[in-house]
């Protein structure tokens, strides 16, 4: 934005010898106080749109597979993850490098047999799923008003914009008041208006019900990446959650996770549990 802005109105422009000059100058100045205003404003327009185009995504998910390496409690799993129209299903592939032992595998096969043959587990998979959603979407829908943006310049397609909370904003849900007290960074692809990287840091405690329900201690963090597959559909390609507290919101991300997925192939729009157990090669 600052140098579109400098393109216009050259500051060579302002050294000119007439008899104006002093009038000239002033005139600098003041467009030069404005500068950030402008900037400010582009990038809640920027984030506006990448926010949009992300929700529109997920009212037209597309399903993928891929791999997911994730640690927790000291160790890596490596898994293979389908998505299917009732959430995603994931099968163990290796444990810190290694093929899991016998009652690994069989405690494994058993979670899937119960999600394909019990069918209040595969519904609790597709709730779960579909909270989350929502959730995310009201999310999205909130931040560039939750926020004051800061442009931080670019590259190439990316541009980096610093985000802290907007005093005049209130919240209206636990979630909401979440986000809210959150300060950090937001790449977004400028050619997509696509969301590419955000990492934000809890800049102050949240408590609810004066901490009798939850709290939520400063100094949580929450990073996630993006990555193009295809015109119009980004992924989340890595992510990590460590936040400290008693309150958790979201039904399948934890307050605690640190997860890498790759190796991502389009899978069919109408894949079920069953179709993606056989992918998954589960007995």
């Amino acid at each position: 934005m600052f140098q579109q802005l400098r393109t216009l109105f050259p500051m060579t422009i302002f050294r000119v010898s007439c008899p104006h000059a002093g009038h000239l100058s002033l005139f600098a100045l003041c467009l030069l106080s404005v500068l950030p205003a402008w900037s400010a404003q582009a990038g809640k327009e920027l984030v506006a749109d990448a926010c949009y185009n992300e929700r529109y995504q997920l009212e037209h998910e597309t399903l993928w597979s891929s791999e997911i390496q994730r640690r927790t409690g000291g160790h890596v799993y490596l898994e293979k993850q389908v998505e299917t129209l009732d959430g995603p299903v994931r099968r163990l592939i290796a444990i810190d490098g290694n093929e899991p032992s016998p009652a690994e595998r069989t405690r494994d096969d058993d979670r899937l047999r119960n999600l394909l043959q019990n069918p209040k587990a595969g519904l609790q998979l597709k709730k779960d799923r579909e909270a989350d959603l929502v959730k995310v979407s009201d999310l999205l829908r909130v931040i560039p008003e939750a926020f004051l943006f800061e442009d931080q310049g670019n590259q190439g397609n990316i541009e980096k914009l610093a985000f802290r909370p907007n005093p005049a904003y209130k919240p209206k849900s636990y979630e909401e008041r979440v986000l809210h007290a959150m300060s950090g960074i937001i790449l977004v692809d400028v050619e997509e208006k696509r969301l590419a990287q955000i990492s934000a840091t809890l800049i102050e405690p949240v408590d609810f019900g004066y901490g009798v329900l939850g709290r939520l201690k400063q100094g949580g963090s929450v990073s996630m990446t993006r990555v193009r597959l295809s015109p119009g559909i980004w992924k989340t390609s890595s992510y990590r959650i460590d936040i400290n507290g008693r309150l958790i919101f979201f039904k399948t991300i934890g307050k605690q996770q640190d997860e890498i997925r790759s190796d991502f192939k389009p899978v069919g729009s109408n894949t079920s549990i069953a179709e993606a157990l056989q992918q998954l090669g589960s007995k």
